[in-house]
């Protein structure tokens, strides 16, 4: 059994750096969070296999965590292509820093290339597999609404989206996407318990259910992520419109939380077809505006491409 175990660190880190160029959900804690936490893991596992020299290993902790990330994957809105090309990154930048650092004279070759990718393989169907698990039990369980939140669900919005700015095509109508995130949302389940996670993400149904009009469309896509997609609205009503949820939610969620931490929230906006010409770019366009306010305080609201700079707060 040889320890490849000091190469953990640097594997890991070249995984997140490759991960970051990709255009992934806005919302998804790539590196960090829960899913860093499964990585860190699997990468400590793979390492453990390539080191063992072909003796028998307990592999059954490395596929539990890469069925979790696969869950986790699917619940921060990955495609499936997605998850494979995260898994592919793995096994490029093992192999990478691999030839790199070890002589690869003193291992048997041939044998060590079919362990270690026949494990990759493995962790990779694992997770897919999770991820598919996820996918059919949502459909089942939830053909319409969140069942803790009550809002929509991100299947039944995402059909309304098309359906919506298909409509917003065809009549020449404004459309409004607004993207709004829990930034914090693991450090709250971590330091308050899932108790107080599901009665902060109940409350945030509520008031986005009460302070929105009925032809909004509001969901939960995940987490701590939801949207607000509103028909006949121009990018300046959908401004006011977080503006005013912001202020609302502000006011009274830290009551919900104990503890330190307060809920961090921001939004990303867009808006067809006065900045977003292509109908189709509506959701990527809300996204990296959603991206860019993680880079300002909590509360900010992020237009994209709007006359003003694109950015503000409440």
């Amino acid at each position: 059994m040889k320890d490849y175990q000091y190469l953990e660190e640097e594997l890991f880190a070249r995984w997140a750096a490759e991960m970051q160029r990709l255009p992934l959900p806005a919302r998804a804690d790539v590196a960090g969070g829960e899913a860093g936490e499964r990585m860190k893991r699997i990468v400590h596992g793979i390492l453990v296999v390539a080191g063992s020299d072909g003796e028998e290993t307990d592999g059954e902790e490395l596929l539990k965590a890469a069925r979790e990330l696969g869950s986790i994957r699917k619940n921060q809105d990955f495609s499936i292509e997605e998850l494979v090309q995260e898994h592919i990154i793995l096994r490029n930048e093992f192999w990478t820093l691999f030839r790199e650092k070890v002589e690869l004279g003193k291992v048997v070759d041939f044998a060590l290339e079919r362990r270690v990718n026949g494990c990759l393989d493995l962790v990779m169907q694992a997770a897919a597999a999770a991820y598919h698990y996820e996918v059919s039990r949502e459909i089942s369980e939830n053909p319409l609404r969140d069942p803790l939140t009550r809002l929509y669900n991100r299947s039944y919005f995402q059909g309304r989206l098309i359906e919506e700015l298909r409509r917003a095509v065809r009549y020449e109508r404004e459309i409004s996407l607004c993207l709004m995130e829990i930034t914090n949302y693991s450090q709250i389940r971590r330091d308050g318990g899932q108790e107080a996670v599901e009665r902060l993400l109940c409350y945030v149904g509520s008031v986005l259910s009460r302070l929105t009009r009925e032809c909004d469309v509001t969901a939960r896509l995940g987490e701590g992520n939801f949207a607000v997609l509103l028909p006949e609205t121009g990018w300046r009503g959908a401004r006011v419109m977080a503006e005013r949820l912001t202020r609302y939610l502000e006011r009274f969620l830290p009551s919900l939380v104990e503890g330190e931490v307060m809920p961090e929230i921001r939004w990303g906006v867009a808006s067809f077809p006065g900045e977003v010409r292509m109908p189709e770019r509506l959701y990527s366009a809300a996204a990296e505006a959603l991206r860019r306010s993680r880079e300002a305080p909590p509360g900010s609201i992020f237009v994209h491409g709007s006359p003003e700079g694109g950015e503000g707060g409440h």
